[in-house]
């Protein structure tokens, strides 16, 4: 048995499928765990999303800012924008059962044989992991309630930037659903920055990245989120496996067991 830890697919179907014969996946012993966006932009989200249904349990991943998105434009929030390239999919006979499917996802994965913990876009350097655990449990609970539409429409929004004590239920929805989907850089108050996409030696000096703020977690942190970095965090408690696949670079896979890491160029 194997875990796989992918990369954003964003649709990229060839080439995901491609790592998964390289490393001749077996889905009735080996588990994928992908980073989330799971579909948008790439060539094939409908493919992606039918693969991660016909997987069923052999797939565990976190939900991603794009996999949000889906699940609000499926609930009637949003047009589609030509270029997520989400037509087939929004018009799948499946699309119904992979909503329902995506809502019961996580935002937090553990794997405490690996001393792993994942999510879309990281983890708050100034939170324990146990209390982020929580909040996203919450959260989840939200999102896969019969009232997960009114939590939807109330995800969108950059505040609060900043985590304190006796935040209202719908801030602290909006601010984990934001740390683990959406955060990049901390600015030099603490808070969460949300405009700057470039990597770390282009970006403004009063900016770092999340996984440069000190931080009293011990664990690995596997996420994605960031096409920019190209997988480079200078720190290998930090593994980051979005390598903007979806835009011309490669699709990663990581082997938990072996520490191995596993590439395939984009086809596109």
């Amino acid at each position: 048995m194997a875990h796989y830890f992918v990369g954003d697919i964003q649709g990229c179907y060839d080439e995901l499928m491609r790592l998964l014969d390289k490393v001749k996946f077996d889905p009735k012993q080996d588990i994928l765990c992908p980073v989330g966006d799971l579909v948008a932009r790439g060539p094939a989200s409908e493919k992606v999303a039918k693969l991660m249904l016909e997987l069923d349990s052999a797939v565990e991943p976190v939900l991603g800012n794009h996999d949000l998105h889906l699940l609000s434009i499926y609930a009637g929030f949003f047009e589609p924008k030509k270029n997520d390239k989400l037509k087939k999919l929004l018009n799948a006979s499946y699309l119904e059962k992979y909503a329902k499917w995506l809502r019961k996802q996580p935002l937090i994965r553990q794997y405490p044989q690996f001393d792993i913990v994942m999510s879309h876009a990281g983890m708050h350097p100034s939170l324990p992991v146990s209390e982020q655990l929580v909040l996203a449990a919450h959260a989840e609970q939200k999102i896969n309630s019969k009232d997960y539409k009114i939590w939807l429409e109330r995800m969108y929004g950059n505040e609060p930037r900043k985590w304190r004590a006796h935040l209202t239920e719908e801030e602290a929805f909006r601010f984990i659903i934001n740390t683990t989907t959406r955060m990049r850089y901390i600015d030099a108050e603490g808070g969460l920055d949300f405009k700057c996409k470039l990597p770390p030696e282009q970006a403004p000096l009063d900016l770092s990245p999340w996984f440069d703020v000190e931080t009293y977690n011990p664990q690995t942190f596997v996420f994605g989120h960031w096409a920019a970095l190209l997988g480079h965090t200078r720190n290998s408690q930090f593994i980051g496996l979005d390598t903007g696949c979806v835009w011309g670079n490669h699709l990663t896979l990581y082997k938990a067991e072996t520490r191995e890491f596993f590439i395939q160029q984009s086809l596109s």
